[in-house]
């Protein structure tokens, strides 16, 4: 009887051990609910090198001895840690708006703007590659702009993916098809539909709030190929707060306060994305009224005769086995 007490609490011990339930997420992170995406530096490059198959231990050593290296993969790595986060690019090279949020100035530098141009002007004649021009890109603001920032920065919409959540907007909002029509012709009619798809875009891409209005900085961030300090001024700012209380709705609210950044922003932006969201969904298949009367499984009176198709034929009465010996549906 002893021997069978032990034996179940060493099997009780044994089971209870190799159960495993998994730990909760932590309850600091949380999923979004829009198409736009925050990263922070490192998760960047971690996940880079997850890419990449670059050990841990390499990416701590390069971190630790402040990005200084001479191995081509690793200036890889940061390229496309570059990629990941937005701020680079092979054809255009770096994005300033978007790397600059990554790091810090000392409040009281007034030339890091300066250091920073002249040092990418002096380098990028120098790289050949695409990984090098990228390295050195990234060590001209590492070096000269400002400290690395770990937090967790905004990363703007590549156009597919604007246009993606432009296309979601569109089905949610459930735009009538000549509206769509319309915006496929890059016209924009000033209609309550127009207003609150803008206000959906402005959501999805991570730019407007309902509660804290428009995010300036990203408005900034999102406008990289054109960059203007304007997005950031004080005026800017009373323009969009002012036109955000000037009407009880809030997507003709949205949509009038976009124009407080017409004077710099990249033209016809916003309308561009709809207009190809707008091109890709006329092109796809829709139904007629025809198409659309049940065809399967109707309760309709009457019996559904399907189309006629030629009977299959007779099942073989015999059959034939190969030279090589039988391998598939053999009869015994």
């Amino acid at each position: 009887m002893k021997l069978w007490g032990a034996f179940l609490v060493v099997a009780l011990a044994t089971a209870s051990s190799a159960y495993f339930k998994p730990p909760p997420p932590p309850p600091e992170v949380e999923e979004s609910h829009f198409a736009y995406q925050e990263k922070t530096f490192r998760r960047a490059l971690d996940e880079c090198a997850e890419y990449l198959e670059v050990p841990a231990e390499t990416v701590e050593h390069l971190v630790s001895h402040r990005f200084q290296t001479s191995e081509q993969n690793l200036k890889c790595l940061i390229r496309c840690a570059g990629i990941n986060a937005g701020w680079w690019n092979d054809t255009a090279g770096v994005q300033g708006p978007v790397i600059e949020s990554y790091f810090q100035p000392s409040p009281d530098d007034t030339c890091f703007d300066r250091r920073t141009r002249e040092c990418l002007e002096a380098r990028a004649p120098l790289c050949q590659d695409d990984c090098s021009r990228a390295y050195e890109a990234f060590l001209c603001y590492y070096h000269q702009y400002g400290n690395l920032r770990w937090s967790q920065e905004y990363i703007p919409l590549p156009h597919l993916e604007a246009v993606q959540a432009s296309i979601d907007c569109i089905n949610i909002l459930r735009i009538p098809r000549e509206l769509i029509e319309q915006y496929s012709r890059a016209i924009v009619p000033n209609v309550p539909e127009t207003q609150c798809l803008y206000r959906c875009q402005y959501l999805a891409e991570g730019l407007y709030d309902p509660q804290y209005g428009f995010n300036h900085t990203r408005f900034y961030i999102r406008h990289h190929d054109q960059p203007a300090r304007e997005f950031l001024s004080d005026e800017t700012r009373s323009c969009t707060e002012h036109a955000l209380r000037d009407s009880c709705d809030e997507c003709a609210r949205v949509y009038r306060a976009r124009k407080c950044f017409d004077s710099y922003s990249t033209p016809f932006f916003t309308s561009r994305i709809i207009q190809h969201a707008a091109q890709i969904i006329l092109g796809q298949r829709g139904c007629d009224e025809d198409e659309l009367k049940p065809r399967y499984n109707s309760i309709a009176s009457g019996s559904y005769v399907p189309a006629s198709h030629p009977p299959p034929p007779p099942p073989p009465s015999s059959y034939h086995v190969s030279d090589g010996g039988c391998k598939y549906n053999c009869k015994n």
